[in-house]
């Protein structure tokens, strides 16, 4: 796995660099302190992943120019299949509802702190790369299912969503609800059926699709 690191504070990112660098099957193939020098980089370092931070100088809008989530929709442009992982202190579930409908597959959103157990970090970078969208389980933890989710859901499909925005699997939801997986997949069929996905789009993945409609509805609430 070809991995980018982003991040202004030298001092966190040269960290980050060598604990992503010491894991198994993982090559950072560069780190900037600006966006602008990664995306100069692009065309030769040819990442598989990136991990940018969310907000790179003060008082930066999270979604405003120069910043991870910026610059991780132009690499996007550039590499479709490229995972991006934002990290930031800021605690809020909304920011990865702020991507357009087009390009909401394979990103995922962590708390800097949890990048001390770098495991979660590399556990993240292989979720996106599959194309799947998580916001960090610590956050999650913190957030009850907003009514617009309680409202719509039986309370087993409220849980399952929001451990799928978590990145869990199906076999983990299943395990953390006492349920089988089969019940697990029967609610991310009635979750697609009530927000009146489709789901029949063989291309699409149905597990991706649930989470990131939760994620869409919980940025209406944070």
């Amino acid at each position: 796995m070809r991995v980018v690191v982003l991040d202004d504070e030298p001092f966190f990112r040269h960290l980050l660099v060598r604990a992503l660098d010491a894991q198994a099957g993982i090559d950072v193939v560069g780190d900037y302190a600006t966006a602008a020098d990664l995306l100069d980089a692009l065309s030769e370092t040819r990442p598989d992943a990136a991990v940018l931070d969310l907000v790179l100088e003060p008082g930066q809008a999270l979604d405003g120019p120069g910043g991870g989530l910026a610059a991780g929709l132009d690499i996007r442009r550039v590499l479709p299949g490229c995972g991006i992982v934002l990290l930031s202190n800021h605690a809020g579930a909304s920011v990865l509802a702020r991507l357009p409908e087009c390009d909401s597959g394979g990103w995922a959103y962590l708390l800097k702190r949890r990048t001390d157990d770098v495991a979660e970090l590399v556990h993240a970078l292989q979720l996106t790369i599959a194309g799947e969208t998580m916001i960090d389980p610590e956050i999650l933890a913190e957030v009850d299912a907003p009514a617009t989710i309680t409202s719509l859901l039986s309370p087993q499909d409220s849980r399952v969503l929001m451990l799928l925005v978590g990145g869990a699997s199906n076999i983990a939801i299943a395990n953390q609800l006492g349920v089988t997986t089969k019940s697990v997949e029967h609610s991310i069929t009635a979750i697609l059926s009530t927000m009146e996905i489709d789901a029949s789009d063989a291309a699409s993945n149905a597990r991706v699709t649930a989470a990131i409609a939760g994620i869409r509805l919980l940025g209406q609430t944070s």
